[in-house]
């Protein structure tokens, strides 16, 4: 199986350092990008791409992962959006985190789904709030509905750990919960 981690500017690179994590082993893990380009993280970091969107087969990504951050000047980009209705429409997973779920909401991907965002949630009075106005949004720390998965910034365990689940490297509850607590490191 391929995941597709999606970098931009100021992605947060700390809501999907797990993600790699519990997926390096038994996934090929590539990191995509609009542009071929070097992507500085949140953190300061420097990211480089293995592809840009348009040279991406969709039928080879099983799972796309799109960190928070500050996400929308990407609101508006079409090239992103028919790619990930591209892979929605073929039952690939879809992971967004804090920004990354403001991102797919602003796209329009969340339209009449139950889904979160945001650091802890999204709230009116949110700047990226209006991009909700079609979904059912949750307090839930983390939300799947379907084949898109939607998750909290403050819970970048829990949807790494779900997003192990959903693809099959995580294959009950006991292993969902020991799992988690590694991620958190409690013992």
């Amino acid at each position: 199986m391929k995941i597709a981690l999606f970098y931009y500017d100021g992605f947060a690179e700390f809501e999907i350092v797990l993600v790699g994590l519990l997926f390096h082993h038994e996934h090929d893990i590539i990191s995509i990008a609009l542009e071929n380009r070097e992507y500085r993280s949140e953190e300061c970091q420097r990211f480089c791409v293995d592809k840009v969107v348009t040279d991406v087969d969709v039928d080879s990504i099983d799972l796309l992962v799109i960190p928070g951050g500050n996400s929308s000047p990407l609101v508006g980009n079409q090239e992103l959006k028919r790619f990930i209705e591209k892979l929605v429409s073929r039952n690939r997973k879809v992971g967004g985190i804090c920004g990354g779920s403001g991102l797919l909401a602003g796209l329009g991907m969340l339209e009449g789904k139950r889904c979160t965002g945001g650091a802890s949630g999204v709230k009116p009075g949110d700047d990226e709030y209006k991009y909700y106005s079609g979904a059912m949004l949750s307090d839930e720390y983390v939300v799947v509905d379907g084949n898109i998965i939607t998750a909290q910034g403050q819970a970048y365990a829990e949807f790494a750990v779900e997003l192990a689940c959903q693809m099959g490297v995580v294959k009950d509850k006991e292993e969902y919960d020991e799992c988690l607590r590694w991620c958190k490191n409690i013992r």
